[in-house]
């Protein structure tokens, strides 16, 4: 029985590094942080375009 579990796992390696899988995870993993890193660049802009708008400022007038 225990033999059956290794022929398994080995049956998965050797799967995996005939069709490649070890390059179609880091490409995989490549798009991931890329397309993070533009969602964060785009936050940051709004972060940045919300600070420089001119905003409407309370002015007190009073009746004296």
């Amino acid at each position: 029985m225990r033999g059956t579990g290794l022929n398994r796992v080995l049956t998965i390696l050797t799967n995996m590094e005939q069709y490649g899988t070890e390059r179609h995870v880091k490409n995989a993993w490549q798009e991931w942080l890329l397309a993070s890193r533009s969602v964060i660049d785009s936050m940051i802009d709004v972060l940045q375009d919300e600070q420089d708008r001119p905003r409407a400022h309370k002015i007190n007038i009073s009746k004296e």
